[in-house]
């Protein structure tokens, strides 16, 4: 029985240090993401940049859904050669145009899906990239014209994309405001419940 005993205890002890260093390891993501939200709200809220600043709105704090690690996950980059011109709807009915970029390749949810990266050519600078998207909590939960995620894509060929961080173009805050609509190629067969959800003034 002793035997037995101080064979598990290794074995026990590292259990309890993975574990410990879990639960470290989350609480630092749900600080950070936490961080990364307030200083939106901060943005939002203060810089006379910000739309409801500029439009003269009353100011009301965006609402998220429960932060989410699962959401958070590894793409493959897989850039595209031949960068060819599309033509984006935004919200007045216009049009913007943007150039083909990168596809970013995941899985989530068991499901294996893409997401096209796209650079404006209508405006921003040489290393702005867009990458808007809607799901099946479009217009049900969040909002309905979609939302944004910042995308970094360096010389690697993976990075990360977090959907806790997906937040709200600014016409779902303000109507004056003009915002480029989600590619087609963007419509995710999923629910994201993740990041910014619609936002209301009641």
């Amino acid at each position: 029985m002793k035997k037995i005993i101080w064979f598990l205890l290794p074995i026990l002890l590292i259990l309890l240090f993975y574990s410990f260093s879990d639960n470290k390891n989350d609480k630092n993501y749900l600080l950070e993401i936490d961080k990364e939200i307030k200083n939106r709200h901060k943005y939002l809220a203060f810089n006379k940049d910000s739309p409801f600043n500029q439009f003269n709105v009353v100011y009301q704090s965006p609402n998220y859904y429960p932060i989410d690690k699962k959401y958070k996950v590894n793409a493959a980059v897989e850039r595209i050669k031949e960068r060819k011109i599309i033509f984006l709807s935004t919200s007045n009915g216009k049009s913007e145009r943007y150039q083909k970029f990168a596809w970013l390749k995941f899985s989530l949810d068991g499901q294996l899906l893409r997401l096209l990266v796209l650079k404006p050519l209508e405006f921003g600078k040489d290393k702005t990239l867009f990458c808007g998207f809607a799901d099946n909590t479009s217009g049900d939960g969040s909002y309905g014209g979609g939302r944004y995620l910042d995308v970094n894509i360096g010389k690697s060929n993976k990075t990360s994309l977090d959907f806790n961080l997906a937040y709200n173009p600014y016409c779902a805050y303000v109507n004056q405001y003009t915002c480029p609509l989600p590619p087609s190629e963007n419509i995710l067969p999923i629910a994201i419940e993740a990041g910014e959800r619609a936002y209301k003034i009641e």
